[in-house]
Formats: C-alpha cells, sequence, structure tokens
C-alpha cells in the first residue's frame, strides 16, 4: 500500500502515529510547554521529549524526573542517552512507567559533555555497547524502543556505510523505528545532511519505519525528502524553532501564518511558561526560544532587545500583547 505523505497514519509497532510528521528531540527545548505550543499550532504527529540523562534519572534527579512529565500527551516519546545497559533498562522502565507511549535511545547527540561519558554518538564508536544498551532496554519495557542515529562518528565510519551494520543489529534487537540524521559527529550541525544516507537505509529493507531527519526548513524540503528517500516519516528539529508554524503549512497548503499569529503564539508561549515553569525559568526558556519566533516581523527587533533585558516575565506579555493587538488592527 503506497503512503500519502504526510497526512497517513503509520505504525511504530503498537503505537499508531496519526500522520508521517514528528517534532525532533531538542535538548533544553523540547519540554513539556514546547510540546504542548507544537501539538496546539497542529500538524505535528509525534512529539519527543528533550534528551534525559539515564543517570540522572535513576539518581531522581528533580530535573531529569521534570523532563519526563507528559501529562496527556499522545502520542509521546521520551529520549534517553546513556550509555550503560542496565542503568538505560531502569530508566526506559521508569519512562514506561510515568506514561510514555515509546522510548528513545539517543545515539547521535554530537555534544562533547555527552560523547566524553559514551553516551549520545559516541555509541557508534562501539557496536557491541550500543547493542547490549538496545538490548536492555527492550528487554525492560513493552512499549515499543526507537533510536536516533547519525551517520557515523567521523567520514570515514560514514564512507565505510557502518551505519547498515546498526541497522541489522537493531532490528535483531527489537528497534522499532529509526531515526536518522545522516550528518557525522564530527560535522556537528556543519555542511549539508547527506539524505542519500536515508534512502540507503530505506532501500535496506529492514523490518521497522525509517524517520529522515536534518535540513528541513520549509514545506517543499519535507515533501522533498519524503520523495527522494522513500522514509516512512520526517522528523523536523531547528527548522520548526525558525518556523513553529512549519509542521501546519505541511499539512495545510496554502496555510501561512499572519504576523499577528506568530506573535500571538509567542505570547500563548510565555503564558504557557508561567503556567508551568518557575518565573526564573520561564524567563530564561523565553529568552532562549522567543527571538526566533519574533524574527522578521514589525516590532520584533524592539521586543528581542528588551527580552534579553527584562527580568521579569510580566512586562514581556504586555509588550507582546500590545504587539499583537497593533498587528492585528
Amino acid at each position: 500500500m503506497i503512503s500519502c505523505f504526510p497526512n497517513d497514519p503509520f505504525r511504530i509497532g503498537q503505537v499508531e502515529i496519526p500522520n508521517r510528521l514528528v517534532m525532533a528531540p531538542l535538548h533544553e527545548i523540547t519540554d513539556q510547554p514546547f510540546r504542548r505550543m507544537i501539538r496546539g499550532v497542529g500538524g505535528v504527529g509525534l512529539v519527543v521529549s528533550e534528551m534525559i540523562s539515564s543517570e540522572a534519572l535513576i539518581r531522581h534527579a528533580r530535573k531529569a524526573e521534570r523532563m519526563m512529565a507528559g501529562s496527556g500527551e499522545h502520542p509521546f516519546s521520551m529520549q534517553l542517552s546513556g550509555a550503560n545497559p542496565e542503568v538505560l533498562a531502569e530508566g526506559a522502565r521508569l519512562c514506561a512507567a510515568s506514561g510514555a507511549d515509546l522510548v528513545d535511545l539517543n545515539m547521535g547527540c554530537p555534544a562533547s559533555n555527552v560523547t566524553k561519558g559514551g553516551a549520545g554518538s559516541a555509541l557508534l564508536r562501539d557496536i557491541r555497547l550500543a547493542e547490549a544498551c538496545v538490548r536492555a532496554m527492550v528487554k525492560a519495557v513493552a512499549v515499543p524502543v526507537t533510536v536516533k542515529m547519525r551517520a557515523g562518528w567521523d567520514h570515514r565510519q560514514k564512507d565505510r556505510t557502518e551505519f547498515l551494520d546498526f541497522l541489522r543489529m537493531f532490528e535483531d534487537a527489537g528497534v522499532r523505528a529509526l531515526a536518522i540524521h545522516p550528518r557525522t559527529r564530527s560535522q556537528q550541525y556543519e555542511g549539508e545532511a547527506d539524505w542519500s544516507l536515508i534512502a540507503r537505509a530505506v532501500e535496506a529493507g529492514r523490518g521497522y519505519p525509517i524517520i529522515g531527519n536534518g535540513d528541513v526548513r520549509i514545506p517543499e524540503d519535507a515533501f522533498r525528502m519524503h520523495r527522494e528517500t522513500g522514509c516512512a516519516a520526517v522528523m523536523i528539529g531547528r527548522g520548526a524553532l525558525a518556523n513553529p508554524y512549519l509542521f501546519r503549512e505541511i499539512v495545510e497548503p496554502g496555510f501561512v501564518a499572519t504576523d499577528a499569529m506568530r506573535v500571538g503564539l509567542t505570547l500563548d508561549y510565555l503564558r504557557l511558561l508561567m503556567d508551568l515553569l518557575e518565573p526564573r525559568e520561564a524567563l530564561h526558556k523565553i529568552k532562549k526560544i522567543g527571538g526566533m519566533f519574533t524574527k522578521g516581523i514589525p516590532g520584533g527587533v524592539k521586543f528581542r532587545q528588551n527580552l534579553h533585558l527584562c527580568q521579569d516575565p510580566e512586562p514581556l506579555l504586555r509588550q507582546l500583547e500590545a504587539l499583537k493587538e497593533t498587528l492585528a488592527a
């Protein structure tokens, strides 16, 4: 059966995803307020938590446990980082117990503070350890276990197409879906994502869906990735930060968000932050993300200037309300 991208549902194990668009896990960004906001905009089929340290989670660190918050979010995946199979297994159990529909293993994060401990993309240097981690997680939980990976640690590993060995291992170990970001760890976020590697993964014909990720910035990019690679779904990260209406624009051709809508969304997001987080943390989050939402909007420069100087979110609320009214007039 030929899928109708992006609106047809697909399955990851026993979990049905209502369409073929996935919000990528983004560290310190895809927390509960952000996920609620992006779901409210519409168009996204699956959201993923920000990366949660399995070591911190099993120590019941307050920050790690808060990252699991996802009441009423379905379908919802929680992503774990780590390199200790037993710890990852216990972390997966905690995620499943807290309501995760899926549990994901991060094998793509290129940050040195993650890879120096053997986690993230560092697992690409040790397929036996990676297999032990995956098998431990699969054995620990009844919910589907998925993986997000890069094309390799460096260009030499990529050129040897060692990622295909990982694909076979994942299938044998019981992985139920794989998201591929086709850059190497050494590339970080430089250069272009090599979509041909996503196509090769699809052609390998493993028994789980392949989700493509990387360099999807406008609606046509999503359609082109699906068309050129045959991937089951498209995962979008930074593109949705630049344009949080991107998912909706993909599923609703012709839809264009107005400047007033974008400011209104920024306002709604700030209110969500203030409802769900402490004021200091809410201010930190809006400073990190809110400026991206207002780029190119009349009055956006002044808002961003105030944003970085502000020590209290209340004045920002008033400024956004006034800016929204001006743009809607």
